[in-house]
């Protein structure tokens, strides 16, 4: 890594460290006026307002040089980060050697109290980078021999001196070597946790290479087949079944490509406003043809006013998977519910944008339910709970795919023996009035066996 790469490593770490306005960062204010009040109120030091004023102007303002542009001057950048980080610190180190000098045996207990703190600080966050922390070690280092100092008496400065020197001297080697070490243990985790995050690329590359090249492999062969037998018989009565059959093949292929290119959420979107209820009324139909006598489908119309921005085609397609899963995982009958609602705020455990409604798209199966050990794998490309040949492992991936491109997120709930229910989050948008896809009125619930 060269000089400007480390540079700016070392300034996205320290980013990260301590985030202003963060719950840490604010629990640590809280806790350094209260106790700065404490000393004011109770002991009369009225000096800790105006140092708890000057310290965390220093630590804004190193928050300032941290996220200042770089680019062109990292040397001059770092530069002035240190020095804005040693001089934080040494203001930091002037509060336990100034309450020293107090006579009262309380405030010799605060120092000890602050070189701490210090120390804490030095370790929990300024460890990820040893010259950062260094800006900060420094002072306290220094403050220690100046409260050593203290101790000087006579011509050669006695005993206490010289023994109070000797354990600040080895504190600062001790504290010099903690910190190389837990340096060292960030950089050890840092290159762990990217060795272990390559691998799961390598790994999610192999799996979807082999899903694509087993499913694309059969795909050839029938056309292939085919296409031998036209060659070989091109007068046969079969002639047509020959075609037909390479031809839905080659289709099966195209499907397989947009599925692919939905999960990696880079399929092309031809949005426009569209009304929910409309949506449902076309999948109602769909999914009655696809569906047996002993699934009773039943709608619910959300008669929102609201309407979504996205791709209608690719929305009724995902729509479609979820109702197609839903009726495998109900071998034996069931039913199966979907339902469209007007959601303010989905799960605060979706990766969803502050701020934004969203419509929802529910489709419920009291069917079998999926497993809790394999839950968070359904949403991988080519897993699949199907028999051989029944299912390409690529449907619910283009449907997370499809959500997460159109600005929303997918959401499953399931239990074994009880069913799933997979919600599907769009953004809601405010169209204007000449763009609305016009709305029948809402629907009462539509029931019924088929």
């Amino acid at each position: 890594m060269d000089h400007t790469a480390r540079i700016r490593t070392i300034f996205e770490e320290a980013k990260h460290t301590e985030r202003v306005l963060s719950n840490e960062f604010l629990i640590r204010l809280v806790l350094v006026i209260v106790a700065c009040s404490c000393g004011w109120l109770f002991l009369g030091m009225a000096v800790l307002p105006y140092w708890v004023v000057i310290y965390y102007v220093a630590v804004f303002a190193e928050k300032t040089v941290l996220h200042m542009p770089i680019d062109g001057r990292e040397t001059t950048a770092f530069a002035m980060l240190w020095i804005v980080s040693f001089v934080q610190a040494s203001i930091y180190a002037a509060l336990p050697v100034y309450i020293w000098s107090m006579e009262d045996p309380v405030w010799q207990f605060g120092t000890v109290i602050l070189f701490t703190g210090a120390v804490l600080n030095i370790f929990l966050l300024r460890s990820r980078n040893w010259l950062l922390g260094a800006a900060y070690l420094i002072p306290v280092i220094m403050a220690t021999l100046w409260i050593a100092a203290g101790f000087y008496e006579g011509t050669y400065g006695g005993a206490a001196f010289w023994s109070a020197t000797v354990l600040c001297l080895c504190l600062a080697v001790y504290f010099g070597v903690c910190l190389s070490e837990a340096h060292r243990a960030n950089r050890e985790l840092k290159e762990t946790r990217e060795q272990f995050l390559q691998a799961q690329k390598v790994e999610a590359l192999g799996t979807l290479t082999s899903g694509v090249a087993h499913d694309f492999n059969n795909l050839l062969s029938v056309i292939q087949g085919n296409l031998e037998l036209l060659e070989t018989y091109p007068d046969d009565n079969d002639r047509d079944e020959f075609l037909s059959a390479a031809l839905t093949a080659a289709q099966r292929g195209a499907h397989l490509t947009r599925q692919l290119t939905s999960y990696g959420r880079k399929a092309e979107l031809w949005p426009r406003h569209i009304a929910p209820d409309d949506i449902l009324r076309t999948l109602e139909d769909m999914a009655r043809r696809v569906l047996p006598a002993n699934i009773a489908l039943k709608i619910r119309f959300g008669g929102t006013t609201a309407s979504i921005f996205t791709d209608e085609t690719l929305l009724q397609s995902a729509l479609l998977n979820l109702v197609i899963n839903a009726r495998d995982a109900m071998p034996k009958g069931g039913s199966l519910h979907i339902k469209v609602t007007d959601v303010a705020r989905p799960a605060s455990s979706l990766k969803l944008a502050e701020g934004v409604k969203y419509i929802a798209f529910e489709v419920t199966d009291t069917g079998q339910g999926i497993p809790a050990d394999i839950l968070p794998s359904i949403r991988d490309p080519f897993f699949t709970t199907k028999a051989v040949g029944q299912g390409s492992g690529l449907g619910l991936p283009m449907v997370c795919g499809f959500a997460v491109q159109s600005g929303g997120e997918v959401e499953i709930n399931s239990r074994v023996g009880k069913g799933t229910s997979i919600r599907l989050y769009l953004p809601r948008s405010e169209p204007r009035p000449d763009q609305v896809v016009t709305q029948a009125r809402a629907q009462p619930t539509s029931t019924s066996p088929n």
